[in-house]
């Protein structure tokens, strides 16, 4: 069963490095970074550390995201988290024997465990729960964040065929996932300090404009997947 990570990255050659090495050593088959129009050395840092390189010049986390869905057609496990070294992966070898062993099709690294000082500002922390909760009321599944770390088994993936190439990437896939009645784990972690600069959390007002765009795309996915149901329904 082949294991594929995909780490979307934007000016993180402070990190990248570290975050490639730990998931080699972890066991992931392959690592493929996809430099999202970095202008610092996140490229060759990561190819250095022994990742494939994808270059999508496009900004936007989704955009990068998709990008590598398509380096890795044939990957039976896809996993996703962030390229700024805040993920704790300790648990990363059970979310991916959970969706191997067909125990669920999503599993989450859920940031509800303790984290480091000043890990996760106040904004990105509420913003978070209450998205969460949104997602929530409307899919009838309880979810209690929108992360990063995220393991998904490769068929389910592809059929969901995740478009959004913003900020509302993963909560598309979580919401199709749970208006599909997939079945979806939560694994709680903490999160460490990013190295580097923060792309979203650096203002309120910055984190204000991503929030509104992910509750968006989660009353617009919502609304896709209801009108689907009434479609297919007799």
């Amino acid at each position: 069963m082949r294991v594929v990570a995909i780490v979307p990255a934007l000016n993180e050659e402070e990190a990248i490095g570290g975050v490639v090495r730990d998931l080699v050593v972890a066991g992931i088959h392959e690592v493929i970074v996809v430099d999202n129009g970095s202008t610092d050395n996140t490229a060759a840092v990561a190819a250095a550390a022994g990742s494939t390189v994808v270059s999508q010049p496009e900004r936007g986390y989704g955009a990068a995201c998709i990008a590598g869905v398509d380096a890795a057609p044939g990957a039976d496990i896809v996993l996703f988290l962030d390229g700024d070294a805040t993920e704790v992966m300790g648990d990363l070898r059970d979310m991916i024997c959970a969706v191997a062993q067909g125990k669920c099709k999503l599993a989450l690294g859920v940031r509800t465990r303790r984290s480091g000082r000043n890990a996760m500002p106040w904004q990105q922390r509420l913003g978070n729960n209450l998205l969460a909760r949104l997602a929530s009321r409307l899919t009838g599944v309880k979810l209690t964040d929108l992360p990063s770390l995220k393991v998904v088994d490769g068929a389910t993936l592809r059929a969901f065929d995740v478009r959004d190439r913003r900020y509302g990437w993963t909560a598309e896939l979580i919401t199709r996932a749970a208006m599909r009645g997939c079945a979806i784990a939560e694994f709680p972690r903490g999160t460490k300090p990013r190295k580097g600069q923060s792309k979203v959390t650096g203002s309120v007002r910055r984190n204000l404009r991503v929030g509104w765009a992910i509750a968006v795309t989660i009353v617009r996915v919502w609304k896709e997947e209801r009108g689907n149901r009434r479609v297919e329904s007799p």
